[in-house]
């Protein structure tokens, strides 16, 4: 299931980068908690498919239509898949071009989203999974995927 899982969450970004917000709904629960780290000052949390197109609307006004993942790599953890991935934007009102690395968790259900959470630090996901700073460190490629450097061990 949990391959499934990692496929979905390819079709749920692209439904993302292509901005059919009813599309990426049709991935979602209609219980799903949203958390958002870029459309509000310190994150937004979103509630049901209602909140997914609010989320959706604050980003549209946060960037425009100028946003979209880049996918670097998806992790298949069960009922939980992450992904790393470039977030390519420009600001609405100030034109700024934004790229900065960042994470996306999902848990899934029954082939739907029940929770999802954006990360702009990348390591911070396993943290909120419990996975201890030794066990994700030795485990990612040494590809430049994290921030920090890899080796760095503080």
């Amino acid at each position: 299931m949990s391959q499934e899982n990692v496929n979905l969450h390819h079709g749920a970004n692209e439904a993302f980068n292509t901005r059919d917000v009813e599309a990426f709904v049709a991935y979602c629960d209609p219980e799903i908690e949203l958390h958002s780290a870029v459309t509000v000052p310190g994150g937004g949390i979103y509630h049901g498919h209602d909140g997914v197109r609010r989320w959706h609307r604050e980003l549209g006004d946060a960037f425009g239509g100028e946003i979209e993942l880049e996918p670097e790599v998806f992790f298949d953890l069960g009922d939980y898949t992450i992904t790393f991935h470039l977030l390519r934007g420009r600001g609405q009102h100030s034109g700024a071009d934004v790229t900065s690395p960042a994470a996306h968790l999902c848990r899934w259900r029954d082939g739907l989203i029940v929770y999802f959470k954006g990360y702009l630090r990348r390591e911070d996901v396993f943290g909120d999974l419990g996975i201890p700073k030794e066990v994700w460190n030795r485990s990612l490629p040494r590809a430049g995927l994290l921030e920090q450097d890899a080796h760095d061990d503080s």
